[in-house]
């Protein structure tokens, strides 16, 4: 297998595999939630820690390095959101018929100490990762970060195919923010957009003269694209919850997570 495809198949599982590890511990008795965060906590702790001389190294396997790296900031980020423990200060469900700007201020109250901690992790990654010789930590946590916006903006518009039980019990009034529509004006510029840069970022791998950022783009771009290809399944009535069917809580449950909602 050439370096394209083996970057993407790595890219491909990792996102599977950890949105499938999210659900599962998410969806574990709220009693076991405390050990499981701190446990993943000091994980992450780690993983930050490291992120310096990883960005240092070069080469194909530094690249895959990095890239783990931010899935597991980014999957700590989204467990402390999904688990309650970084949320934000609105916690009720939105006024019925509510209007847009009201449902927008609604949820990023619901998820504003998240978002800020995701900034703060970005800003801080971008700061240290800055003329590195190995950016990808921070290249797939932007494209992460980039494409959970675009998500969310989408849930608030309204989106076609989303199930409130998607989220843990204890977040189940953040479905009142999200209406029901077969189509909204963000939806076709969001997927425009995340192919337009996934094709970009495609034929910058294509031309990198190394090896580390060949598999770096790669791993990005894939990224990408899986990201804009969960905007489509939020539109499309396909039943994406059956690629974490291993990690749901119940086999009468459709539950399904993402690293970009």
């Amino acid at each position: 297998m050439n370096d394209f495809g083996l970057s993407i198949v790595v890219a491909m599982t990792g996102w599977w595999f950890f949105t499938g590890l999210i659900l599962w511990l998410v969806h574990w008795p709220r009693s076991r939630h405390l050990g499981v965060f701190a446990v993943t906590s000091l994980l992450s702790l780690v993983t930050f820690a490291s992120v310096p001389s990883v960005g240092a190294w070069t080469g194909g396997m530094a690249s895959v390095t990095a890239f783990c790296q931010a899935l597991i900031l980014w999957g700590w980020l989204e467990m402390a959101y999904l688990m309650g423990f970084m949320t934000g200060p609105e916690g009720r469900p939105c006024e019925l018929n509510a209007g847009l700007l009201i449902r927008a201020k609604s949820g990023l109250k619901a998820c504003l100490y998240n978002e800020l901690g995701t900034v703060g992790i970005g800003v801080s990654l971008i700061t240290l990762l800055w003329g590195a010789a190995n950016p990808t930590a921070v290249w797939a946590f932007c494209a992460l970060w980039f494409m959970r916006w675009s998500a969310k903006l989408n849930l608030v518009l309204g989106v076609r195919n989303y199930n409130r039980s998607w989220l843990p019990e204890h977040l189940a009034y953040v479905d009142s923010y999200i209406p029901r529509r077969r189509m909204n004006p963000l939806f076709p510029v969001s997927v425009l957009v995340g192919t337009t840069l996934a094709w970009w970022l495609g034929v910058l791998a294509a031309g990198a003269p190394d090896l580390g950022s060949r598999v770096s783009l790669t791993l990005v771009c894939t990224l990408v694209t899986l990201g804009t290809l969960e905007h489509v399944f939020l539109m499309l009535p396909l039943n994406e919850a059956a690629l974490w069917r291993w990690a749901s809580p119940g086999p009468n449950k459709k539950v399904a997570i993402s690293l970009e909602k």
